[in-house]
């Protein structure tokens, strides 16, 4: 049992050297151990903090990228419904165009059938103006029995035609 007590016993200089054994070793251990592993923790902490930043930069970039993106899909439906008007404006003014022209046309048509009917009528009437002088200077002939110079011939078709 006196070798028991030997390792339980406790004395001053072993508690002594023990404390500043540790705290040799802690200061050591600082050192070389704490301050590597707390600077690689720091920096370890300064790159995911960097990786947040450029993460929400990116996101707030992507945000205003968007909104950017959104204003020109905008401005560029605005555009294309004004292309759109445009357009129309100008196909309705066309059209509206080609059918003046085209009633312009139909009344230049109709008008120079008209002339065309006028001047066949003209001629018709000249024709048979003509015919029945001929026919009446033969009756005239045949009633008087003389041939008619031309001033007689022109009064007898001219009374002729108005009592017609």
């Amino acid at each position: 049992m006196g070798d028991s007590l030997e390792l339980i016993s406790l004395e001053v200089w072993h508690v002594v050297a023990s404390i500043l054994n540790l705290l040799i070793l802690t200061l050591i251990l600082k050192k070389f151990l704490f301050k590597p592993v707390h600077n690689m923790l720091d920096k370890r902490k300064e790159q995911v903090d960097s990786l947040y930043r450029d993460a929400e930069q990116s996101r707030q970039k992507a945000e205003e990228d968007r909104a950017l993106y959104g204003e020109k899909l905008a401005g560029a439906v605005e555009e294309a419904e004004t292309i759109v008007r445009s357009a129309a404006q100008r196909a309705d003014r066309q059209s509206g165009e080609i059918l003046a022209d085209a009633k312009r046309r139909a009344a230049e048509t109709v008008k120079q059938a008209e002339e065309d009917i006028e001047q066949a009528k003209k001629k018709a009437m000249d024709e048979l103006k003509n015919e029945v002088a001929g026919i009446s200077v033969q009756i005239a002939e045949n009633v008087v029995g003389r041939e008619l110079n031309g001033d007689d011939h022109k009064e007898l078709i001219d009374s002729f035609i108005d009592r017609l």
